[in-house]
Formats: structure tokens, sequence, C-alpha cells
């Protein structure tokens, strides 16, 4: 649904919204800021970090959703994935409340199944919803080339925003196409990472680590420096990767195609985010924590596991 107005009436970006500022929402923020936009967020009910992170980006605290709502001209929903739909109904609610609908793009990684539910409470609200997927690492880190796929059947707001602190990329007026595609590549990167902690974590209980790694290094030294790599770090996005890939699996089950892969994924989500490790932030990770060490947490986690079964 096009509210009356957005076809003909093309905005000037001026104040961004960004619900909430986690690592990748505080990083677009800094983006967004560069470029000469003010950007705002409600930052009641927040942890202590989330107030530092906004702070450290220059996000303004309106205090409420509704405020938020009257002083944005976008907003951009930017958090863990099993929080987007509940982020939509609030934000809804308080566009009603205060009389006011700025256009409202989810960027989180959902599946289409659930960008379609979100976009029913924004349509109730009567504002515009833009359906939209991020690829790429942090705007601070990649500096312009983070890709926001959007698509929907008005995206001009949101292409205001190409070139100044993100890459926007339309690709078509079906909600559900730009998460569908955030779905399917996260499917391969993190699908991918999951299953080399598997691998790591079950060749490091059965004893066969060193003779696993020597081979893997002499045969696929690649594979190995990716593993090495990524795997001790899973944790610290264990808890959101986790819910991404119950997002997968819904993505690949309604298109007909074997869930079960990424529900695997899942578990082995929730077992890098049993592990001490998930406890530390990007700001406290331990960088001298070697694989081994990374991995002798992975298997007393499997454990726990195990005797919780028995």
């Amino acid at each position: 649904m096009i509210p009356n107005g957005y076809e003909d009436e093309r905005m000037s970006i001026k104040t961004i919204a960004i619900l909430m500022p986690g690592d990748m929402g505080h990083g677009c923020a800094i983006a967004f800021r560069e470029n000469g936009f003010r950007t705002v967020t409600n930052l009641s009910e927040r942890s202590e970090r989330t107030k530092a992170l906004s702070a450290k980006a220059g996000l303004e605290d309106l205090g409420s959703f509704e405020e938020v709502a009257k002083q944005s001209d976008i907003v951009l929903s930017i958090l863990p994935p099993e929080n987007a739909l509940d982020q939509g109904r609030r934000f809804a609610a308080a566009m009603i409340a205060a009389g006011s609908t700025p256009p409202y793009v989810d960027c989180n990684a959902v599946s289409p199944a659930t960008t379609r539910e979100i976009a029913a409470e924004i349509d109730q609200a009567g504002a515009l919803y833009i359906d939209g997927g991020i690829i790429g690492s942090n705007p601070v880190n990649e500096k312009g080339g983070t890709r926001l796929y959007v698509s929907g059947s008005d995206t001009a707001a949101i292409r205001e925003l190409d070139g100044r602190g993100m890459v926007v990329r339309d690709i078509g007026d079906e909600i559900g196409r730009a998460s569908g595609l955030k779905m399917v590549y996260a499917s391969a990167t993190k699908g991918t990472f999951s299953l080399h902690a598997a691998v790591l974590t079950t060749a490091h209980a059965m004893g066969l680590t060193e003779e696993y790694i020597s081979e893997l290094s002499e045969s696929r030294p690649a594979m190995f420096s990716a593993m090495e790599n990524m795997v001790p770090r899973i944790p610290l996005d264990a808890g959101r990767w986790l819910g991404e890939m119950n997002e997968i699996a819904a993505t690949f089950k309604e298109a007909c195609v074997t869930s079960k892969f990424h529900e695997g994924a899942a578990e082995i989500m929730e077992l890098a985010h049993r592990t001490p490790i998930s406890h530390e932030t990007r700001e406290t990770v331990d960088t001298s924590r070697t694989l081994i060490e990374a991995l002798d947490m992975y298997v007393a986690a499997r454990k726990g596991v195990k005797d919780a079964a028995d």
C-alpha cells in the first residue's frame, strides 16, 4: 500500500531514525552523520552498552517512539531478527499515537514471511513500508561499501541515501524480495561459519584436532584460515545469528527446499552462545585467544548440552 502523497511527493531526508543502535545500527548512524544527516533513536529500556554505542555514534535519544515518529523523515529498523516483528508492532502503535507516519524500512535478517507480517502492521498505521536487507560489514569498516537491498511499491525515500553512508540497491516492487536475498546470502556465509564450528568441535571432541588441522592446512589452507579466524569469534554474534538461522530455515521451507541444514546451524549457534565467549563484546573480546582454547569451550558447552539432555 502507498499512503496518499508518497507517489508524487519526494521528500528531502534530513533526520534518520535508527531502531535500535547495536553494532550494525550504531555503525549506520556514524556513516549517516558523516554524510550530513541527523540521527535519532529511543533508548528507553536499552542496555548501558547500547547507550554507550549511541553516544559514540552521536545518536540523539528522543525518549519515546512517539517522539521518534514525529521528528523522523525515515525510520530504519536494525535489530536482532527475533525482535523485528514486535518492534514493527510497537512503532506502528507509536505512529498512530503521534499522528505521524514516516516511511519504515525493515533492514533485519528475517524471512519473506516475517517481513510481510511486519508490513501488515505498518500498513495498518498508514505508513509506507520498505523491505530491506543489509549485506556487508559495518559501514564504519566498509566506508560506503555496505549494501542495503530494498524492495517495495515505492522506495524513493530510502534511495535518497544511496552513496551517502551506504549503497542502496532497489530490486523490485514486491515485499519479500530484499529480505529473501538477505536470507539466501546469509544461508551460505553464516551457514558455512556454523558448519566450520560443527566440524572443528566434532574433531576436537574425538581427539583428532591436531591431525585434522594438519591435513586441512596442507590440502585446504584457505579453508583452514577461514575457520581459524572465524570460529573463535562466532559466539560474539551467536545469540543474534541463532534467530537468523531460524528465519533462513523458514525461508527454505517456504521455498520447498529442506530447512534441516539451517535448523542444524541454529543448534550450533545455540552451542556457541553457551560458551563463555558469548559474554564478551567486540570491545572486550580476548583477541589473544587461540583456536584450540575456543574449541575447548565449544566442547565443554557441548557436554553441558548433553548432560542437560540426559
